[in-house]
């Protein structure tokens, strides 16, 4: 698609997925992992090369600073600051939370208010239905980002989600529009489309 960041940010980085892939496509970028379950940034930073690791920030993301509580989940992709929704609920019965524990809390801009970002930015977010509190939290950093990919839903996986429409409005309204989906991820009991990965960029 013709993206060359110089920086990206990973928010809600997992294990590492999209970091290490980044790692590898963008060979020059500087690449900002973000992790808020302390077990999951484990796993995290021994999948990542040193020069990335150094980087990661042990925070959940959202729209103002303090602590939140964070729902482990069995399987930590779906982990979340918010609760499950009936739609993942039934979709993946095996996923379930475990247990809530108090994780920091910090906006974007507030994180990188210090750290100083090459541009163009790549920004990743994936915070299983929390994408517009991350949005709202970051009103200086988007004017330094050309492109974010973000997981948005067609389904309610979880309360309070904002869904696929209202996300294209929100990123409308700081200047980005929607280019194409970048995969789709389909309900584990049936071949309907749940969720997908959106690629938008400055208008």
């Amino acid at each position: 698609a013709g993206i060359v960041p110089k920086t990206v940010i990973d928010v809600g980085a997992n294990t590492g997925q999209f970091s290490v892939a980044a790692s590898n496509e963008f060979r020059h970028a500087d690449i900002y992992p973000i992790e808020p379950d302390p077990s999951t940034a484990v796993k995290l930073r021994q999948n990542l090369p040193a020069s990335i690791a150094k980087n990661i920030i042990r925070k959940a993301v959202g729209e103002r600073d303090g602590t939140i509580i964070f729902n482990v989940n069995t399987d930590s992709q779906v982990s979340s600051i918010l609760p499950l929704g009936d739609d993942r609920q039934r979709a993946f019965p095996r996923s379930v939370v475990t247990q809530q524990i108090s994780v920091p809390l910090a906006t974007l801009d507030s994180i990188f208010s210090l750290i100083p970002l090459a541009e163009p930015v790549l920004l990743k977010i994936d915070v299983q239905g929390y994408e517009d509190k991350v949005i709202a939290g970051a009103a200086t950093i988007l004017e330094s980002v050309s492109w974010v990919v973000m997981e948005v839903s067609f389904a309610r996986l979880y309360k309070g989600e904002q869904d696929f429409v209202s996300i294209i409005g929100l990123m409308a309204k700081h200047g980005f529009r929607f280019v194409r989906p970048l995969n789709f991820h389909q309900s584990g009991k049936s071949a309907d489309i749940i969720e997908m990965d959106a690629l938008f960029e400055r208008a």
